[in-house]
């Protein structure tokens, strides 16, 4: 389970709330893919939600980052990492069977969680500065 505490702040409320969502849909998924009988339906439906909502954040980011000019170097290279080794997981659960399917699923989560929790420390409070500097608290 991952847990979002105030070391992960980056002092914008609109980013922590979005990082808040994100780590719970991340619980949510290991949630899922823990139950041995869960429908394939269920737990694609499950991911589907994931993926939606982290391309979601993931282009708050990135939009800010336009609206303001002020991308740290790599961040959005470390974004495209991350939905590339995503999706690979996200189609290897949805193509899979079963046991394929539930041991993507909990590979997916725990990745997404330990990348967003080490990515908003060393990634993300980069750019709060800059977004201070541009109204968004």
């Amino acid at each position: 389970m991952f847990v979002w505490t105030k070391k992960y702040s980056v002092g914008i409320q609109e980013l922590d709330e979005q990082h808040r969502q994100f780590l719970a849909i991340v619980n949510e998924v290991l949630d899922v893919a823990s139950i041995k009988n869960i429908s394939r339906v269920s737990l694609l439906a499950t991911l589907d939600k994931f993926l939606n909502y982290a391309l979601y954040h993931l282009a708050t980011e990135e939009d800010h980052f336009a609206r303001f000019d002020c991308p740290p170097p790599g961040h959005i290279e470390a974004h495209d990492n991350f939905r590339a080794k995503f999706k690979e997981l996200y189609m290897k659960a949805r193509e899979g069977d079963d046991a394929t399917r539930h041991l993507c699923a909990e590979v997916a989560a725990r990745f997404a969680g330990q990348w967003l929790l080490d990515h908003i420390l060393f990634m993300d409070k980069k750019y709060t500065e800059c977004f201070h500097e541009h109204g968004l608290q």
